[in-house]
């Protein structure tokens, strides 16, 4: 049945203007929120890393399907590349742009690849194009929270804000649930020592039985965890090799495995083995040759490689060229081992820096306290975990003959082609000189500031996690600066009054 044409032109008219409203407001609600990102996102880059010609577009080929994860945007390409280049920026992602072709291809910290493709969409009322993100590699589920915030940025509905609130939100929910865990794990050993006092009490006896061994082992389950890692590593194997740096990752991580198990592991990381010197640890002793954690992680990151028997004279000798050489694969390979071995030297150190007194405390007989004693001969008076690191850096050296510090600056220096590995050795630096006194002047003699500057100027435009981290190596950069100002303005003032002396006592 057909309506009367009054009616239906009413109709029309009625629905159109609905539509009207409909879009008007839409329009409204998008342009209130990209006014209010400009604003708020004043620390985004000024200029676009992707500069896209609105007019270059291709069009989707034929019998192409295009990915679920695509949207279709009513504006123009330049607008919308501008945004997902911020959107990139803001998530830390290592972004490589093509303007000619329209797209990208983007790597996370957690190494998902993600390519971003541009299309000309064909509408008769204005300008659509069709954003395409694909997942290349890496884990599903982190791909599809990325790509949410990408297809967000496109539409201009991202806050840098909200996203900023999010990830505090998330840091901040791991740190309770490790704290609730730590809590657990005090309590029941509190329980054990009680029960235990118990025993040995109506027996009139010290049954001298380990605690731990009481409660099911937890040290004993580390140090398996660690064996267990360390044998991967050994293997020929690559995928078993990258499963064992993942796994000293975690363990390294005290927000994932608790931190008595981050000390174990940091432990055996920095300084390559433990003692059983603690009544957390049965009494057995794991020599570094056993192991051969540290050594492994001082090939990938000194060198960018792994083998099963590391010549460390012999890469020196060739310039830790080893690497260069490999075939492409096997280059695509190293480099992930060599940013996961950066993750769990920054974990490591992390812990140091925070708790290097407990890990001082485990094990006392280790070769690496006779290090350590020495070091604090020499140390001016420097705190236990400056003590502690500086050991380190002198045990890094002997062992691959390169000096830690120098490496660390060379990867930061390379933040405009990785930026993930110039960010976790921006973490590993800030670790090192708020542990030690003497690693900031070392550092300061390698011409840290230009680079660390070189690398900020970078992360303004790229990455927000490394420009964070470079600002805060900064920091204590100056802060090395100012006690070496009052110390020269305290060596002046005593010269000066030395020199009054001997005037007075000439006259």
């Amino acid at each position: 049945m057909q309506r009367p044409k009054s009616i239906a032109h009413s109709y029309n008219r009625n629905n159109n203007n609905n539509n009207n409203m409909s879009s008007s407001s839409s329009t409204t609600t998008r342009a209130t929120i990209l006014s209010n990102n400009r604003q708020n996102s004043a620390r985004l880059a000024a200029v676009s890393n992707w500069l896209v010609n609105d007019t270059a577009l291709r069009d989707v080929p034929n019998f192409y399907p295009l990915d679920n994860s695509s949207k279709y945007v009513n504006d123009r390409p330049s607008e919308i590349a501008n945004r997902i280049s911020d959107c990139c920026r803001v998530m830390s992602v290592q972004a490589t742009y093509d303007n000619d072709l329209a797209t990208a291809n983007l790597i996370t910290s957690e190494h998902v690849e993600i390519h971003i493709t541009l299309w000309k969409a064909t509408s008769d009322n204005s300008p659509m194009t069709i954003v395409e993100a694909q997942r290349r590699k890496g884990d599903a589920v982190l791909y599809h929270k990325y790509s949410q915030n990408i297809l967000s940025a496109a539409i201009g509905s991202f806050s840098y804000e909200d996203f900023m609130q999010s990830s505090r939100d998330e840091e901040s929910k791991v740190a309770r649930q490790s704290s609730i865990i730590q809590e657990i794990k005090n309590e029941k050993k509190q329980r054990a020592e009680e029960a235990l006092k118990s025993i040995d009490d109506q027996n009139n006896s010290n049954h001298n039985v380990n605690v731990n061994s009481f409660l099911g082992g937890d040290g004993d389950d580390s140090l398996v965890a660690l064996e267990i890692a360390a044998s991967l590593l050994k293997k020929d194997r690559m995928d078993a090799r990258q499963l064992g740096m993942e796994t000293l990752c975690l363990l390294t991580d005290p927000s994932k495995t608790g931190i008595e198990t981050a000390l174990l592991a940091s432990k055996v990381v920095l300084f390559g083995s433990i003692d059983a010197g603690t009544e957390s640890l049965e009494d057995e002793y794991m020599p570094a040759e056993d192991l051969g954690v540290r050594e492994a992680i001082l090939s990938l990151v000194q060198f960018g490689k792994l083998g099963e028997y590391i010549d460390f004279e012999e890469e020196e000798e060739n310039g830790g060229s080893g690497a260069a050489n490999a075939h492409e694969e096997e280059k695509e390979f190293n480099a992930l081992l060599h940013n996961l071995a950066l993750a769990v030297l920054a974990n490591a150190l992390d812990v140091l820096e925070r708790h290097g007194e407990e890990m001082a405390g485990i094990g006392s007989n280790t070769a690496s306290n006779v290090a350590v004693a020495a070091a604090a001969a020499q140390n001016d008076g420097e705190p236990g975990t400056g003590t502690n690191a500086n050991a380190f850096l002198e045990e890094t050296k002997e062992i691959s003959k390169r000096e830690l510090l120098s490496t660390l600056l060379n990867v930061l220096g390379e933040a405009e082609t990785k930026p993930h590995d110039a960010c976790l050795s921006a973490q590993c630096l800030r670790s090192l000189f708020q542990a030690s006194r003497k690693a900031k002047r070392k550092a300061r003699d390698l011409n840290a500031k230009q680079i660390v500057n070189t690398a900020l100027d970078v992360a303004r435009r790229t990455h927000v996690k490394l420009e964070t981290e470079t600002k805060n190596i900064m920091k204590e950069l100056e802060r090395t600066d100012d006690l070496d100002e009052n110390t020269t303005t305290e060596n002046n003032g005593e010269e000066e009054s030395q020199e009054e002396e001997d005037s007075e006592h000439e006259e």
